[in-house]
Order: structure tokens, then C-alpha cells, then sequence
């Protein structure tokens, strides 16, 4: 495993490159817990093949924001978790799923998709999910706007029960 590594005391570093800013993680630590840690240096400059105004902006808060989650997906990576891309692979079955679950529970050709759009988008919302709204277009093959849309009908309609918990 990578953090073994570490406790050998050499030191590894991976890196990312995203929105013409290179970022790179290192672990130093000789010794290291068992658990999840991150890493113990991350270096953030501009790549030598930055777009022209990429390098006019520099390093915004945006683009620090972007190269956070590149972070995250370097943890993971260090301590072999599934990555960011596995986890979006699981969240968008879990949908594709709990849609199905929903639409046969209420009988496939009855009305009531926009109620188990917004069942299953309450229910990411109850999880934490960063982006539910992001997540359940890309899974449904729809716009935000058209599935804001469709939210909005459903708490209009008032004809969403308690199917999401």
C-alpha cells in the first residue's frame, strides 16, 4: 500500500495537472497513523503550458476550488480509496436504481416521475451531496434547467409523499 511507503520513510508525491495549474501532493511523514491523512505539502503553480490567460489570471479562488478536489482524488488515490470518478459511477447507479424502485412501486405508466425526481433529489440533498442537482441531470439525461423544471412541478403539485425515506 502507498502509506507504507511513508513509514519506510521515503517520501511520495503525486500530481495533477487541471485548468493550467499543476498541483502537486507530497507525504514526507517517517511515521504515519493508520488512518486517512493527507498530505504533508501541496504545491500549486502554473503549468509551463498555461493558456496565455490563464497565466494573465493566475491562481484564482476558482481555480483553487478545481484543484481541491484534485487533492481529495490524490488521498484516495495514496491510500487506494475509490476515486472521485468511481464514487460519480456509484452515485449515478444509485439514482438510475432508486428511480426504477420508485417508478414500480407507483406503477411504471402512472403519473408521478416528478414526484420521484424529487424524492431522489431530497434524498441526495439528505446525504450531503455537493451538486444533487448536477448529479441527478447528468443521470436523467436532462438539462438543469428542464429538471428544475420538473422539481418545481412536483412541489407545486404538493403530490410528493414521503417515498424518499
Amino acid at each position: 500500500m502507498n502509506h507504507d511507503r511513508t513509514r519506510l520513510g521515503r517520501s511520495v508525491e503525486l500530481s495533477r495537472k487541471n485548468e493550467g495549474c499543476v498541483v502537486a501532493a507530497r507525504w514526507r511523514t517517517g511515521a504515519g497513523s493508520r488512518g486517512i491523512n493527507g498530505p504533508d505539502e501541496v504545491v500549486i503553480r502554473l503549468a509551463e503550458d498555461a493558456a496565455p490567460e490563464v497565466r494573465e489570471r493566475g491562481i484564482t479562488s476558482a481555480a483553487l476550488h478545481q484543484l481541491g478536489r484534485q487533492v481529495d482524488d490524490m488521498v484516495a488515490e495514496f491510500h487506494d480509496l475509490p476515486s472521485v470518478g468511481a464514487y460519480q459511477v456509484m452515485v449515478h447507479c444509485y439514482i438510475e436504481g432508486r428511480l426504477a424502485e420508485l417508478a414500480q412501486a407507483r406503477g411504471a405508466t402512472a403519473p408521478g416521475f416528478e414526484s420521484d425526481l424529487l424524492a431522489v433529489f431530497e434524498d441526495l440533498t439528505g446525504r450531503g451531496h455537493v451538486d444533487p442537482l448536477g448529479v441527478l441531470a447528468t443521470a436523467t439525461r436532462r438539462s438543469r434547467e428542464a429538471l428544475h423544471q420538473l422539481l418545481d412541478v412536483a412541489r407545486l403539485r404538493g403530490d410528493h409523499d414521503e417515498r424518499s425515506a
